[in-house]
């Protein structure tokens, strides 16, 4: 098939440039329901993904090139398909580009050797785990979870000459827990996705999930408050990262294709903040050579190779992301895909982060700052006021602020932990936020 894709391409004189991605997919799915198993599936996919350029003209005359993009299952019809691609590609009208060349692709840690001995086995495994880590907390019960797990093959061609090939795994994994009864029951809900089951980290983030439930059913109300709030573990990852599918406001003010439209008031070597900083320097990397990173890629769709890049250093932007094409338009080394957000550790100890009086946010019901501007109003589905080291749990009310002047005044912990898209201090603490009873 995708020799048969190659040269529908290559014979069709329309077409100035094209990719064809290729991903097999073998995968084991099991899903729980209250205390047994429900089902266990296996899965198997093919597809095939064509990018074509084109080269027309816009309405004014001017050169243009347009991009056309389809999926095709094994054993499709090619040609009508590319003719509307080919068509596709001849209604946009973009400045002249071509795509990436071929560059040396790096050899990452992609894969769970283990996952891929027995698959469904490890799946077991994992929820087996889980139910056991459950038992320990009776007064919990957990109502449905399940486990995917797959390995994927992706291989690459492009007119370019690009010819690479990668190999990776993806564990997802989440579940229900309730507790309580009648009008006092409360639900949470947990996912977690990861390349490899050890990452997962399940005991002690079952544990911890079944902690949460526990609080959220004795949580009162929220009360105003404004001072030091203390953030960690996945909810300082989605904070900084973002969410798996979503990215973060870091990604997005940091797109070369921002800056091309002149939508992101960053710039090279200056200060990405609004105020002087009065907390901890703040450093980013985009790295997609993280060892087993969730957005990691030994190259991303274009063929461009996974870079580790300097984003942010001493709280000046220093390089912005940029795929091809508008690394062609600015003058860049093309970056491609943005991958994982890393930091270095900071230099507090996070028991002396967890001195004193703060409140500690457990949980969002959604952190969605404004992608351009930072200002957030989020409702906060699981906190605590803490007062020397005695916790007392609430629910509901809004972190009200903004993420660019938070981070301007944070003071980072010394200890680091992995997350599936961010690497980085564990625990950060922010010196001045507000929360709206």
């Amino acid at each position: 098939m995708l020799a048969k894709i190659k040269k529908a391409l290559q014979d069709n004189p329309a077409i100035k440039a094209w990719i064809i991605r290729q991903e097999s997919i073998l995968g084991v799915q099991q899903y729980e329901l209250k205390d047994r198993t429900e089902s266990v599936r296996d899965v198997k996919s093919e597809l095939y993904t064509i990018d074509v350029l084109c080269d027309s003209t816009d309405p004014e005359g001017n050169p243009s090139s347009g991009l056309g993009t389809i999926s095709l299952l094994p054993e499709a019809e090619i040609e009508s398909a590319l003719e509307t691609a080919v068509l596709t590609a001849q209604l946009v009208h973009n400045e002249p580009y071509d795509f990436a060349e071929p560059a040396p692709i790096p050899q990452l840690e992609l894969t769970d050797g283990e996952y891929l001995q027995d698959p469904a086995g490890r799946i077991r495994e994992v929820l087996d785990t889980l139910k056991r880590t459950t038992a320990g907390y009776p007064h919990v019960r957990m109502t449905a979870a399940e486990c995917f797990g797959q390995e994927k093959k992706t291989h690459l061609v492009s007119s370019t000459g690009i010819d690479a090939q990668q190999t990776s795994t993806d564990i997802y994994l989440q579940w229900v827990y309730i507790a309580g009864e009648g009008e006092n029951e409360v639900e949470t809900f947990a996912e977690v996705r990861r390349r490899r089951i050890e990452d997962l980290d399940l005991t002690q983030g079952a544990a911890q999930r079944a902690r949460y439930t526990l609080d959220l059913l004795a949580a009162g109300k929220p009360q105003p408050y404004s001072g030091p709030v203390l953030v960690q573990g996945e909810t300082l990852a989605v904070i900084l990262a973002g969410e798996m599918l979503s990215g973060s406001m870091l990604q997005t003010l940091a797109s070369a294709s921002l800056k091309y439209s002149g939508e992101t008031p960053w710039d090279v070597g200056k200060s990405i903040f609004r105020e002087d900083v009065r907390g901890d320097s703040f450093n980013v990397w985009a790295n997609r050579r993280l060892p087993y990173g969730v957005p990691s890629s030994a190259f991303d769709d274009e063929g461009i190779p996974a870079q580790r890049v300097a984003l942010i250093k001493e709280n000046k932007l220093a390089s912005f992301i940029a795929n091809q094409r508008f690394a062609h338009y600015l003058g860049l080394k093309p970056s491609g895909a943005f991958g994982s957000v890393e930091m270095p550790a900071g230099s507090t100890p996070a028991s002396e982060l967890e001195e004193g009086s703060y409140v500690e946010i457990a949980e969002f019901s959604w952190f969605n700052p404004n992608p351009f501007t930072g200002d957030f109003a989020c409702e906060i589905r699981l906190g605590y006021r803490v007062n020397d080291g005695e916790k007392t749990p609430f629910k509901g009310g809004l972190l009200v602020g903004n993420l660019l002047d938070a981070l301007a005044n944070v003071r980072w912990s010394q200890e680091t932990g992995f997350y599936g898209n961010y690497l980085g201090p564990r625990v950060a603490r922010f010196n001045s936020l507000k929360i709206a009873g």
